[in-house]
């Protein structure tokens, strides 16, 4: 076997490697956005949250990992939809927040 073929097989088992990791990631994004929006009785849109950055930084433990940020939306009625973010190391949730909703006291 010639050296770049073996570069090129690593390179696909490696590419192949992060592509099932992230979907990993990305599924235990969404059970812990959903279990957020059940905490605070809002509904979680979608049931799906999208990838909006992927950068290198530090866990709590200060140990450098690849940190993905995730948003969601969520409503506590049927007008209006709220942004919800996540900040994820690995499967670690780092960072949460949720924007500011009102609350309909009108009967």
């Amino acid at each position: 076997m010639y050296f770049t073929e073996l570069l090129i097989i690593m390179g696909l088992l490696l590419f192949i490697w992060f592509w099932l990791d992230s979907m990993s990631v990305n599924e235990t994004a969404r059970i812990i956005g959903a279990r957020i929006c059940r905490k605070n009785d809002v509904q979680f849109l979608d049931e799906t949250v999208h990838l909006s950055s992927m950068r290198i930084g530090k866990n709590q433990y200060g140990q450098i990992k690849l940190l993905r940020k995730y948003k969601f939306e969520f409503t506590n009625n049927e007008y209006h939809r709220y942004a919800g973010e996540l900040v994820l190391s690995g499967r670690q949730l780092l960072k949460s927040h949720m924007d500011v909703y009102h609350f309909n006291d009108i009967d």
